[in-house]
């Protein structure tokens, strides 16, 4: 499935890209010198193999992140190209399912209606203020109506410590749960380069989704927190960089909420499902309301 210009694709890095869905998900391809490395497919909403063979003619492994459907969205396009799709031990079964028709149907609507905020918000700051940028605007939707998520079996699996080399570069897999059970991140030590998927990103963390644990989060970035990282790629949102200080930042907020020291609101998330909100300094944690809510509703 293809749409004009879905994709933003830029440098971000010594041999290094991001493929972003702005406002959705971002892909990252690492290219070492004798294998490429893309971390996540997308939502498969457009062609991300094209992309990935426009920058490379190496040989691709693909790594996602974790199993849920916008990050393995563009894996069965990839699956009679890439040398391996790549997964966590622990998410193996979960990549078994494809996306239910009423996922694809409602987060088509939300794109749709992202789009159109984005426009309301571009037509006002082109009065003066200039905050958008047009190379990473959120795209208008393309066509959706053969839009599917197929189940792709992986070819790999990864587990904790796993070194993946790619000729001259070599990228360390650690099991980052939390969002999910199968979580990974990919650290490259000589670099301090950190590919975060779901586990960093710079918006609403889903804490409260299936599988989703405060206490692992918390775990996993107070892990990472204590690498030497000087970037990190997230898995989310327009602002696809943050330092090392935003991990620490991303770790004490969930060890806060962990701990019970924070005043959630009553919200939802984006598809309507009620949460727990947590605002922190640019950024917000989403856990499973109680079971007799108090917080008032914003």
């Amino acid at each position: 499935m293809t749409g004009p210009q879905w994709f933003s694709v830029r440098e971000t890095g010594p041999g290094a890209y991001v493929i972003a869905e702005p406002g959705h998900v971002n892909s990252y391809l690492l290219l070492g010198d004798d294998l490429a490395l893309l971390y996540d497919t997308g939502m498969g909403m457009g062609d991300i193999g094209g992309e990935v063979r426009k920058l490379t003619s190496l040989p691709l492994l693909v790594v996602n992140s974790h199993h849920h459907f916008d990050h393995r969205g563009g894996n069965a396009s990839l699956a009679g190209y890439a040398k391996d799709i790549a997964v966590h031990a622990d998410g193996a079964d979960l990549h078994s399912t494809p996306a239910p028709r009423e996922w694809l149907e409602s987060y088509g609507h939300i794109a749709r209606g992202l789009r159109e905020g984005y426009e309301e918000f571009h037509a006002l700051d082109t009065g003066g203020f200039f905050l958008t940028d047009s190379r990473i605007e959120v795209r208008p939707v393309p066509e959706l109506a053969d839009w599917r998520i197929e189940a792709v079996r992986p070819t790999r699996l990864l587990r904790e410590g796993d070194v993946l080399d790619l000729g001259g570069r070599r990228l360390e897999v650690l099991h980052t749960p939390g969002h999910s059970p199968d979580g990974i991140c990919l650290w490259e030590p000589e670099t301090g380069l950190l590919l975060a998927g779901d586990t960093l990103i710079s918006g609403t963390f889903f804490a409260h989704v299936p599988g989703a644990d405060v206490a692992a989060f918390a775990a996993s970035t107070c892990r990472l927190a204590r690498l030497p990282v000087t970037t990190a790629l997230l898995g989310h949102n327009l602002r696809h960089r943050g330092s090392r200080t935003f991990v620490g930042q991303v770790a004490e907020a969930f060890e806060a909420v962990r701990d019970g020291r924070t005043r959630p609101t009553a919200s939802a998330d984006m598809f309507g499902a009620p949460v727990r909100r947590h605002d922190f300094d640019g950024f917000a944690v989403l856990t499973a309301p109680l079971t007799t809510p108090r917080e008032s509703v914003r």
